[in-house]
């Protein structure tokens, strides 16, 4: 009996994204910390020279690229940073606004995430920037998650309150030709490696925003 076409993305994106994890992994510690500090400058760069004032960014977790750097920009420079906190049951991402590591502690799947009980909520926020992990990417815009469907979700049940840029943060090794891509998919408007920002293909920059 053969597979329909949607079972047969789905399990190459599963192979894809086992690779890509496992070539993540395969990085070297100082590998991943120069990486790490070159691609939250190239972000650094990018949210001064656009005027940004809001951004949603992540806590790093296991071998993703070390977005310390960033988060620390934002603190310094007193931008509205927010962070996701995972709500297991009802698998959905809640953001709130982060002032510093001090409101942060472990959270689902052991992830540093905001403390509900010091860092408010802020369910009706949109962010300029959103800057998401993944396990791979391409230049379409294309990106494999982690198999939840958190931030898919997150996208699509909060598309006004995220409506700006949406924009991968990951290593130049997690690029790949093309992703599989289903049709409820929505693309990324660009990717910051540490080789620089990308805009997709089919999400030019707009304006100053280059």
């Amino acid at each position: 009996m053969m597979e329909s076409g949607s079972a047969k993305s789905a399990e190459t994106k599963r192979e894809l994204r086992r690779r890509l994890l496992a070539l993540r992994d395969g990085l070297s510690a100082a590998e991943r910390a120069e990486a790490s500090r070159l691609a939250c400058r190239h972000a650094a760069e990018w949210i001064e020279s656009s005027g940004i004032r809001s951004v949603m960014a992540f806590v790093s977790f296991r071998s993703e690229l070390d977005t310390s750097e960033l988060l620390e920009f934002c603190w310094a420079r007193g931008l509205r940073l927010l962070l996701p906190r995972a709500d297991i049951g009802a698998k959905r991402l809640a953001l709130h606004a982060v002032r510093s590591r001090d409101e942060l502690a472990p959270g689902a799947y052991g992830i540093l995430e905001p403390d509900p009980g010091r860092a408010a909520e802020a369910p009706d926020e949109a962010p300029e920037a959103v800057f998401v992990p993944g396990a791979g990417f391409d230049r379409c815009g294309g990106r494999i998650g982690y198999g939840g469907g958190y931030y898919d979700r997150f996208r699509a049940e909060a598309r006004d309150a995220a409506g700006g840029r949406w924009i991968g943060l990951g290593f130049a090794a997690q690029l790949v030709p093309q992703v599989p891509m289903e049709p409820h998919d929505a693309a990324l408007d660009g990717l910051i490696t540490e080789l620089g920002l990308v805009w997709t293909n089919t999400h030019p920059p707009e304006g100053g925003r280059s």
